[in-house]
């Protein structure tokens, strides 16, 4: 059991060490690199992915977040990176927006309360 333990610790560290050296490179590195470590194929139809079925959402020091898009079933995904340690949290979600639409609402801020009342009191006129 130990052994296993320590190849995945190593599998991990391998990861992180690809992901950083590669994290200067251009774009598509980065994506071929979220394909071969994140998702090969779409999980609802099975079709591999190709670095145009995948956007780079955002990218900070601490994780990015990727779009897959299949290009045959037409289902998304969204994961998130974390380099630090090593870990990928993915979930197929079934929705219309594109991830420029995503980019639109990560960067549009929080929504206040007052925000609510004003669309609140819109709907209700």
């Amino acid at each position: 059991m130990g052994s296993k333990i320590s190849k995945k610790t190593k599998s991990t560290k391998n990861s992180k060490s690809i992901f950083l050296k590669k994290k200067n490179s251009d774009t598509e590195s980065k994506k071929e690199f979220f394909i071969e470590s994140v998702s090969k194929f779409c999980d609802r139809c099975g079709t591999p992915y190709s670095t145009s079925d995948v956007h780079i959402v955002q990218e900070t020091s601490s994780s990015t977040i990727i779009h897959f898009s299949c290009s045959n079933c037409l289902s998304n995904h969204i994961a998130n990176f974390v380099p630090a340690i090593g870990t990928v949290s993915r979930m197929p979600i079934n929705t219309d927006l594109t991830s420029d639409e995503i980019v639109g609402f990560i960067r549009s801020g929080k929504v206040s309360t007052d925000d609510v009342l004003d669309v609140y009191d819109r709907l209700n006129d």
